[in-house]
């Protein structure tokens, strides 16, 4: 991309810019049809003879009460409109809204002019009887803003014809059982002086938003009309503008990058948001990967454009990763950039390192294909609890004993080679076995001799004090290096937090009490049996509750914490303003928030008391924690674990007795009723072992769920939460 051109250009349409009209309502006579069979080719043309269509009120639908016309149920609608251009050259922009359920392809004289993220991919034809990939709720009969597709000069004037030309649209439902369908667009155009083609735009419309000085750092992104796939990558063009003053122009020079990088949306759920997640690498002329520092970070070629969207404090991930870096604990750097992309003003973004091997981010060894042997073959590897076959995570392995697939990370799937995968998934096994064994906890030969426990104290800390509701299941990381470095599993680094701090409205996240660990919810995302083991450890609590305890007075104190948060929205500044004139999302429920705010100062203070109460809280627990060793002497009985937890179809209750008696354990279901009764057997002092083995008191096999058992022992009865999974 030149910078020259791309300058001009934006500052051009800005100045030829007069007022705006529109051409075409949603509510205006269209032509349509509710096909059973493909329509003529070229039925999005202008030439194309549409006296067989019906005639009606737009939009078209039904279910919501929005619809002109209603029609019977049915996977997809076609409808176009024509209107007239008398000088193409006073048009210097377009804006197409478009408000549908649940999906669309646009077109300008057969050309397609956008389409919705849930069908397949631009480009490709859709068929009359393709359905959508997930549903997607319309916008203004909920007193909401539709989509907005901006169009610039350039495109105009290749689409337009002085004339008769024509909008056509496609909407395509996500099945036929769909209770709602909509379709109602709107056709605005930017008009370069105080001529009058059309009408006055809808009372909702919203010009695009200009802006020409920025506090915060501004990424261009030119992707040469090319819009950004899931995968692959597409070439791109990216300048950075980071003044040292603090003030930025978009006519500034690049002055911290300016050159070529390829580009990906990302995320899983999250790339589908109206605020797009990329991930981009940085290139060289010739396309090959190009280390470079961005904004003062290390140098490397892999980076993320983390949107924040369902956060509307915007600063949640950052909060979370600067409190790993002051724990020692590697997370992702970052930086709030303002991004416009071709052209287009896309509000407050967060550049991220991606997660990877490197010295200056999982500073492990490089693990290249030959080294399969010795202790070459040992690291570094990085392995991931996440969907499987979503994103990066394509290959894997499975555990043997709970279905829990690892991810392979570092090495890349494409890029490990078989010693090596037999090498990771022979040692992870190893580790299972040790979790499983009777004397897990042993500090010769339990999990303190294959484990870094430290960096799972932190670990945990971490997702507890959000209590992140992905922690342990989702985007979680652990490593390993050489054994000649460390032959120790390692926790994290941490990654995505946007759901946590109370921002989560399932899986009781908005709570602020209760353990993550302890919660394991029936048909929820499963997580590796041995989290909840290590948790099990009373040793493993009283490591996690002095490390607790010493940091409650420095990087968990209230004052830090709300230090990172104020100096965040003191550095966002006028950003923020900027960001929710572009997306305005404030007071409205965004998935999955809890509560919704009508205002980022609200935002910001929920933010600080969700938090506090969730410190007080620990506080009590990590007391608890603390202090139940040195009660364990007074009491007759303890339980030691129960493993392995979830289960198929045993369950062992591993407990010791400190005084000769009668032990029992009861089985109920989360009615209470009972499920089983085991027989009462006399202990001696010692360590002792119940099991049950699925099923009821008739013995018949129980069904998939939660459980609670009731271990009694004389007078004291220890409870808790066991999970069957089949």
């Amino acid at each position: 991309m030149n910078k020259t051109t791309y300058i001009i250009f934006f500052l051009s349409l800005l100045l030829s810019q007069d007022h705006w009209e529109t051409a075409i309502f949603a509510s205006d006579e269209w032509k349509y049809i509710v096909p059973d069979a493909e329509p003529q080719s070229n039925w999005n043309e202008i030439s194309f003879d549409d006296e067989a269509w019906g005639s009606s009120q737009g939009g078209f639908g039904y279910g919501d009460g929005d619809d002109g016309t209603v029609i019977e149920p049915t996977i997809s609608v076609y409808f176009r409109k024509s209107f007239s251009v008398s000088d193409k050259s006073k048009l210097s922009s377009a804006i197409l809204s478009a408000d549908y359920d649940d999906g669309y392809v646009a077109y300008v004289n057969g050309i397609e002019i956008s389409r919705s993220h849930n069908l397949s991919e631009p480009g490709t034809f859709v068929s009359f009887d393709e359905t959508t990939y997930y549903d997607h709720e319309a916008s203004l009969y909920n007193e909401g803003i539709p989509d907005n597709i901006f169009l610039d000069s350039l495109l105009l004037n290749s689409l337009l014809v002085d004339g008769e030309n024509v909008l056509a649209i496609q909407v395509h439902n996500v099945g036929l059982n769909s209770s709602d369908m909509s379709g109602n667009f709107f056709l605005t155009f930017g008009i370069t002086d105080e001529s009058e083609f059309y009408s006055s735009p809808p009372f909702w419309f919203q010009e695009p938003i200009v802006f020409d000085q920025f506090n915060l750092p501004i990424i261009m992104i030119d992707t040469y009309g090319t819009e950004i796939p899931d995968d692959p990558r597409i070439p791109a063009y990216m300048g950075i503008v980071n003044n040292q003053s603090g003030i930025n122009h978009i006519d500034d020079p690049f002055n911290d990058y300016d050159g070529s990088i390829t580009i990906e949306r990302r995320g899983n759920s999250s790339q589908w948001n109206d605020k797009t997640p990329y991930r981009f690498e940085t290139v060289d002329d010739q396309g090959e990967n190009n280390n470079v520092e961005l904004l003062g970070m290390p140098q490397e070629n892999d980076w993320v454009l983390y949107a924040p969207w369902q956060d509307k404090t915007m600063i949640r991930n950052v909060l979370i990763y600067s409190l790993s870096n002051q724990l020692g604990r590697y997370a992702s750097k970052t930086r709030f950039v303002e991004l416009f992309l071709n052209n287009e003003y896309k509000g407050v973004y967060v550049l991220m390192e991606k997660i990877k091997r490197d010295n200056a981010r999982v500073p492990i060894s490089k693990l290249e294909p030959d080294e399969i042997s010795g202790d070459d073959v040992t690291g570094g590897y990085i392995l991931k609890f996440d969907w499987y076959y979503t994103g990066d995570n394509i290959g894997g392995f499975e555990s043997d004993y709970d279905g829990m697939i690892y991810n392979y990370h570092y090495p890349k799937p494409s890029d490990i080679v078989q010693e090596q995968e037999a090498y990771i998934q022979e040692f992870i096994h190893n580790f299972e076995n040790i979790m499983l064994s009777n004397d897990y906890a042993d500090e010769s030969n339990g999990y303190p001799s294959i484990m870094n426990v430290e960096s799972f104290v932190d670990f945990i800390l971490l997702q507890e004090l959000a209590k992140n509701v992905d922690a342990y299941r989702l985007s979680t990381y652990i490593y390993k290096d050489k054994e000649s470095v460390d032959n120790r599993l390692i926790a994290g680094p941490i990654w995505d937090f946007n759901h946590g701090f109370g921002n989560c409205d399932y899986g009781e996240t908005w709570e602020t009490d209760n353990w993550l660990l302890e919660y394991n919810p029936e048909g929820g995302d499963q997580m590796a049996f041995w989290w909840e083991l290590l948790w099990q450890d009373e040793n493993f609590q009283l490591k996690a509750a002095q490390r607790y305890t010493e940091l409650r007075s420095t990087v968990f104190s209230e004052e830090n914490i709300n230090s990172i948060v104020d100096s965040s929205v003191l550095h966002l500044g006028d950003a923020i303003e900027r960001n929710f004139l572009k997306w305005p999302i404030l007071g409205n429920y965004v998935w999955p928030n809890y509560y919704v705010f009508e205002t980022y100062e609200e935002e910001i203070e929920y933010l600080k008391s969700w938090t506090q109460e969730r410190l007080n809280w620990m506080d009590n627990e990590i007391l608890l924690l603390s202090t139940k060793q040195n009660f364990k002497l007074n009491l007759d009985f303890s339980l030691v674990r129960t493993y392995p937890n979830p289960f198929n179809p045993k369950i062992n209750f591993s407990f010791e007795v400190h005084k000769p008696g009668i032990v029992g354990l009861n089985i109920y279901d989360l009615s209470g009723r009972e499920i089983k009764k085991i027989t009462k057997s006399f202990y001696q002092p010692g360590v002792a072992q119940m099991s049950w083995f699925a099923e009821d008191k008739n013995g018949n096999n129980v069904v998939t769920g939660t459980y609670i058992y009731e271990l009694i022992f004389n007078q004291n009865i220890e409870r808790g939460k066991i999970v069957y999974l089949k």
